[in-house]
C-alpha cells in the first residue's frame, strides 16, 4: 500500500517510487497542483521507507513510514518534519484524511477524499496550537 503504483492511488495519489536507495519518488495530487518529485533516502522493504515530502527547490521535509510487527498486525508510525513556517494543521489534517482513506483500502473499500472530516481535523488541530 505504502510502495506500489495500483496502491497509492487508492489512498494517496497517482504516482511511483523506485524502491532503491535514490530511486525516484513520483507522487501528483493534479486536483491540488502539488506534485511530489523527490528521492528514496532510506529504505528497508520489510519496514521502513524514507523520502522528502517535497519538490524541486522546496524546503526538505523528511518523511518516514516505519511497519512495526505487533501481537495483533502491523502497527504503521508516519514521521514528518516540516519547515517551521509550514501550516503544520493543514499538512496533519491533510495526512490524517489520507490514513482514513488508506485504512478504507486495507478493508477493500476504497473512499474519495474525505473533505468534510478533514475541514474538522483541520480545526482540532490549529486548536492544538500554542498562542
Amino acid at each position: 500500500m505504502l510502495t506500489e503504483s495500483q496502491a497509492l492511488v487508492q489512498w494517496l495519489a497517482p504516482g511511483s517510487i523506485e524502491l532503491r536507495v535514490g530511486g525516484t519518488v513520483h507522487i501528483d495530487f493534479a486536483d491540488s497542483g502539488r506534485t511530489i518529485e523527490s528521492t528514496v533516502l532510506k529504505l528497508d522493504s520489510a519496514r521502513l521507507l524514507e523520502y522528502s515530502w517535497s519538490s524541486g527547490d522546496e524546503p526538505e521535509r523528511p518523511l518516514r513510514w516505519e511497519l512495526n510487527a505487533i501481537e495483533k498486525g502491523t502497527q504503521l508510525v508516519l514521521t514528518l518534519q516540516l519547515p517551521a513556517a509550514e501550516d503544520v494543521a493543514k499538512v496533519c489534517a491533510g495526512f490524517d484524511a489520507h490514513l482514513e482513506m488508506l485504512a478504507a483500502a486495507l478493508e477493500g473499500v476504497p473512499i474519495r477524499f474525505p473533505f468534510d472530516y478533514y475541514l474538522q481535523r483541520r480545526r482540532a488541530y490549529q486548536e492544538l496550537r500554542p498562542e
